[in-house]
């Protein structure tokens, strides 16, 4: 039994020694980009009788391999909202503009199952800026008219995942991104004009998320593709 699990081992070494997809210097490189936008009219009511939405956001996911099955990752991420809420007059209206940027820190570990898939697992860090300005008008005017929420986001990450190869330079990857997540934000609100003027508002919170014990499992599976620079 002892010499059939060191065969196996040496098995296993030799196949991801000589696994040939990926080596060191090799770059993954994985654009994204997104866009949405909505509108929605409905019947005069005391409240909102019209909105619409718009968002887009960018980014680019950089991977540097420092062998064959290890790499170190960088992420950047920028985002774009707007919405709008028209009442019955223009003058009655809710408007709401965010930006937000990301980066993301971390380690990758491939683990070859064969010539074209294999496993792997992300460790790393995020943090995160954001700026919402926002303004209400006659109707809608609640404890402030104008102003403006910004704060920052950091946490930790740790997720597996599986990638298939469909050519020497171009690759697929399945991963579960709020596998295991810890992360903590810090916010200020402050209302710049209304009978409210120069309120602060901070809150600081803590979030722990994973799949495993949630009940969102298959909403958080992501599709990446990325291309191999050799």
């Amino acid at each position: 039994m002892k010499k059939k699990l060191l065969l196996l081992l040496s098995f296993v070494f030799v196949y991801v020694a000589s696994w040939s997809q990926l080596a060191a210097g090799d770059k993954l490189i994985g654009p994204s980009v997104n866009f949405y936008t909505s509108k929605t009219q409905t019947e005069p009511t005391p409240n909102f009788i019209n909105n619409s939405l718009l968002g887009f956001g960018i980014g680019l996911n950089l991977i540097k391999m420092r062998n064959a099955t290890d790499g170190f990752g960088v992420g950047i991420q920028y985002n774009y909202n707007e919405a709008k809420f028209t009442g019955i007059t223009p003058g009655d209206y809710a408007k709401q503009h965010s930006n937000a940027f990301y980066l993301n820190l971390y380690k990758r570990k491939y683990i070859p199952l064969h010539a074209k898939w294999s496993l792997f697992y992300d460790v790393g860090l995020s943090g995160g800026l954001n700026v919402n300005n926002y303004s209400q008008s006659g109707a809608y005017v609640n404890y402030y008219q104008y102003g403006k929420i910004q704060g920052y986001t950091i946490g930790a990450f740790a997720y597996p995942g599986i990638a298939y190869f469909i050519k020497k330079n171009f690759l697929a990857d399945i991963s579960l991104t709020n596998f295991l997540t810890a992360s903590f934000s810090h916010q200020k609100a402050t209302d710049i004009g209304g009978p409210n003027s120069g309120g602060v508002n901070k809150t600081d919170s803590f979030n722990f998320n994973s799949t495993v014990i949630g009940n969102n499992f298959l909403n958080n599976i992501t599709i990446n593709f990325r291309w191999i620079l050799k």
